[in-house]
C-alpha cells in the first residue's frame, strides 16, 4: 500500500541543466525506509567508484522519511547524503526544522544532483515548477541573507536549504543551514553542494500526504504527544532546558570533554557556574518548534551590546556547541559561545568541527608547536574568548591561520606537522564530538565502526529508548549513560539493537529528541499506520540492519577499512587520566570489537559482513563488491 510516501523523486543533472522524475518502486521502499536508507541505495547503485569528494559525477540528495509531513510529532527531519569530503567515504547529515515537510508538499520524497554547474545556481521545487535559477548575486551572501533574498522572491512559505561562504569556499566542516541556524551538520556535505556551485536548495508546496489509517494518525498523534507532556523518558529535559541545560552536568559526570579530551572537568574550569542553565536562560528572548512539534526546544538568543553584540536574533547554542566551542576550550564566557555560534550559522559551518579545530589549535599553542607568528598574532591561550571568536571568523573566511585549519583537524595536522597529530581528536577525518567515550565506552565502538565515524547521533547508545529495555528483558541495557563504564564485555546485544533502532529513526524522519520521549513502540505503530503495511519492532530493526550494512559497503567498495581506523589513543584512556569522573578509565576496545563483529556476524580479520549476513539481509547484490 505504501502510504507516506509521494513515490516520487527528482534527478537534476546541474551539468547539462535536465531536470527528470523517477517513481520510487515498492521494493527500495520497503527494504530502505526513506532517508539516508532510500539515498544510500540510489547513491550506490548510480555512483561509480573511485571519485573524489569534488568530481563533477559525484551525486548528492535530500530526502525525507515516510513519515515526514504526515502530521504526526517529531517527524520534521530530513537527510542529506553524499560523499564525505571529510573521510572520503560515505557521507550524511540529518536536520530539523520545515524544509523536510516542506518538501514532501512539493510532491516528492527527494531530490538528487548530478554534475557540476558552471557558474553559481539554486535550486527551486514545487508542485507545479521546477527550475534552475541564476545564484550569482546571492554567491558570497551568508546563510541568513541568502534566506532573505530567496524568501522575497519566493514568498515566506517556501523553505530554503543553503551554504554560507564556507561551503563555497569548499572548506571541509562546511554544512548546510535552514531556518537560519538549523544545520545539517557533519560529514562536510556543505562542501560538497559548494563543489557543484549549488548556493541553494527552495521548496515550496501544500500538497496533503496521505496515510494509509487517517484515524490510527490522530490518534497515535494523541498517544505520543500526551507521553511527551507526562514526562515520559527524556521529555521534561528536552520541554524544559533542551540540550543546552545539560552542559554543567556534562562536566560534573566526565560526558563532556575537556580541554582538546586531555582535562578532568571541574578541576580544569573556573567559573563552570557559567554553564548552569539559569545562568545562560536570561539570554533566550524566543522559543518556537519543528513542523507540528509539541516539544517547542527551538531556542533564540540576542545580545544588544558589548564586543559580541549580535547583528539579530540568532539560535541559541545547542549542547554540542557549547561543549565544543566552550567546555572543551576551556571557555567559560557565554556570549562569546553565542556569537561563535552566530558566526558558524551564518558561514555555514560545523560548530562540532569547528570547536574540535579550535581546541588543536590551543593545545598545538600551548606545546609551542605554533606560535604568534603562525596565528596571525592572535594568542591562542586556553579560555582566552577573544581569541576563539577571532579565529572562528578566521576559519569562517579562510584567512591566514583560518586557511590552515578549515579542513579539520587532519587535514591542519598534515600541514602543520612537528607531532601536531598528537592533539589531532579525529576518527578518518571526522572530529570527535562532544561525548567522552571514557565516560560510555559503547559509543566508543560506534564512533568507530559505523559508517560514518565519529557521530554522537549514532552512537547514542548512551541512551535507550523508553519501553525498549521492558519488550526485550533478556538484553542487559543496564550499561548505558555513563553506568558500568569499568565494564566492556557484554554491551553487543544492546549496541546492535540500538544502532539498528537509530538507523531506522533516521530513514524515517523521526527526532531523536522525540524517539527518547516516547515510547519505542513510536516507530513500529505509527510506521504501520502510515504505509498501511503492519510492520513489528522486529522487522524494522532488521531493515536498519540493512541500512548499516549497505552504508557500510560503500566505503568498503570505496577501498575503506574499518579495522584500518585509529581512534585517538587519548579517547579510549591511553594513558588514563588520573583525575576526575574518569579516572582510571582505559577501554578494552578489542574485546568490545570482538564481540560487536560476533555479534553482527561481521568477519574478525577484515571488519566486513560476512557473505551469511548478506544473504539473511537479502544484500547478496553487494557480494561482489564486498567479497570480491
Amino acid at each position: 500500500m505504501f502510504g507516506g510516501y509521494l513515490k516520487k523523486i527528482i534527478f537534476v543533472d546541474l551539468t547539462k541543466k535536465i531536470i527528470t522524475e523517477k517513481v520510487l518502486n515498492d521494493s527500495i521502499m520497503a527494504n530502505y525506509l526513506g532517508g539516508y536508507g532510500i539515498g544510500a541505495k540510489i547513491i550506490y547503485d548510480l555512483q561509480k567508484k573511485g571519485l573524489g569528494p569534488f568530481d563533477e559525477e559525484n551525486i548528492m540528495g535530500f530526502l525525507t522519511g515516510p513519515l515526514t509531513g504526515t502530521g504526526l510529532p517529531f517527524v520534521s527531519r530530513f537527510t542529506v547524503v553524499g560523499k564525505s569530503p571529510l573521510t572520503g567515504g560515505w557521507g550524511d547529515a540529518n536536520c530539523r526544522g520545515y524544509f523536510g515537510p516542506t518538501l514532501k508538499f512539493s510532491g516528492y520524497d527527494g531530490i538528487f544532483f548530478f554534475g557540476k554547474s558552471d557558474k553559481p545556481c539554486y535550486f527551486f521545487l514545487s508542485a507545479d515548477k521546477k527550475e534552475i535559477g541564476d545564484a550569482g548575486t546571492l554567491w558570497g551572501e551568508d546563510t541568513y541573507r541568502t534566506e532573505d533574498k530567496l524568501q522575497a522572491i519566493y514568498g515566506n512559505d517556501s523553505q530554503i536549504a543553503c551554504i554560507g561562504p564556507a561551503g563555497e569556499k569548499l572548506s571541509k566542516n562546511a554544512c548546510i543551514i535552514t531556518a537560519k541556524g538549523k544545520a545539517a551538520g557533519r560529514s562536510g556535505l556543505g562542501a560538497l553542494m559548494g563543489s557543484k556551485k549549488l548556493k541553494a536548495v527552495i521548496v515550496k508546496g501544500n500538497i496533503k500526504i496521505k496515510a494509509a489509517y487517517p484515524e490510527k494518525i490522530r490518534h497515535l498523534r494523541e498517544k505520543y504527544t500526551n507521553q511527551m507532556k507526562q514526562g515520559v523518558g527524556f521529555a521534561d529535559f528536552y520541554t524544559s532546558s533542551g540540550t543546552p541545560g545539560y552542559a554543567y552536568q556534562s562536566v560534573l559526570n566526565g560526558d563532556s570533554p575537556v580541554k582538546n579530551w586531555s582535562g578532568v572537568g571541574i578541576r580544569d574550569i573556573d567559573e563552570i557556574d557559567n554553564f548552569d542553565y539559569e545562568n545562560i536562560k536570561k539570554y533566550i528572548v524566543k522559543k518556537s518548534t519543528c513542523y507540528h512539534c509539541p516539544m517547542g526546544d527551538w531556542k533564540y538568543a540576542k545580545i544588544d551590546d558589548g564586543p559580541y553584540a549580535l547583528e539579530e536574533m540568532a539560535s541559541f547554542p545547542e549542547y554540542e556547541t557549547i561543549s565544543m566551542l566552550g567546555i572543551n576550550c576551556l571557555n567559560t564566557n557565554f556570549e562569546s559561545i553565542i556569537k561563535c555560534n552566530d558566526i558558524c550559522n551564518r558561514f555555514g559551518m560545523d560548530t562540532i568541527s569547528t570547536g574540535a579545530v579550535i581546541a588543536f589549535a590551543l593545545n598545538c599553542y600551548e606545546a609551542g608547536i605554533i606560535t604568534r607568528q603562525d596565528t596571525d598574532g592572535i594568542e591562542l591561550r586556553w579560555g582566552n574568548h577573544r581569541s576563539i571568536v577571532e579565529l572562528t571568523e578566521k576559519i569562517a573566511k579562510r584567512e591566514g591561520i583560518g586557511e590552515v585549519l578549515a579542513d579539520g583537524v587532519k587535514i591542519a595536522a598534515e600541514k602543520i606537522g612537528k607531532k601536531s597529530w598528537e592533539y589531532a581528536i579525529h576518527i578518518g577525518g571526522q572530529e570527535l564530538p562532544g561525548h567522552d567515550s571514557r565516560f560510555e565506552p559503547s559509543i566508543a565502538s560506534i564512533y568507530l565502526f559505523d559508517a560514518t565515524p565519529g557521530r554522537h547521533t549514532q552512537a547514542s547508545q548512551y541512551c535507550v529508548p523508553p519501553k525498549l529495555a521492558e519488550l526485550y528483558p533478556e538484553i542487559d541495557f543496564s550499561f548505558s549513560f555513563g553506568n558500568k563504564n569499568n565494564t566492556f564485555s557484554g554491551r553487543a546485544k544492546a549496541q546492535r539493537m540500538l544502532s539498528s533502532l537509530m538507523h531506522c529513526v533516521n530513514s524515517l524522519g523521526f527526532c531523536l529528541f522525540g524517539y527518547l520521549s516516547t515510547h519505542v513502540n513510536f516507530l513500529s505503530e505509527c510506521y504501520s499506520a502510515v504505509t498501511g503495511n503492519k510492520t513489528s519492532l522486529d522487522e524494522l530493526m532488521t531493515i536498519g540492519e540493512r541500512i548499516g550494512i549497505l552504508r557500510l559497503a560503500f566505503n568498503i567498495r570505496e577501498g575503506q577499512n574499518i579495522l584500518e581506523r585509529n581512534i585517538p589513543g587519548i579517547s579510549k584512556g591511553i594513558p588514563p587520566l588520573k583525575k576526575g569522573p574518569n579516572k582510571d578509565i582505559c577501554i578494552d576496545l578489542e574485546l568490545m570489537k570482538t564481540e560487536y563483529f560476533q555479534e553482527m556476524n561481521w568477519d574478525l580479520r577484515t571488519g566486513k559482513p560476512n557473505q551469511e549476513k548478506l544473504r539473511e539481509l537479502n544484500l547478496d547484490y553487494l557480494t561482489k563488491d564486498i567479497w570480491k
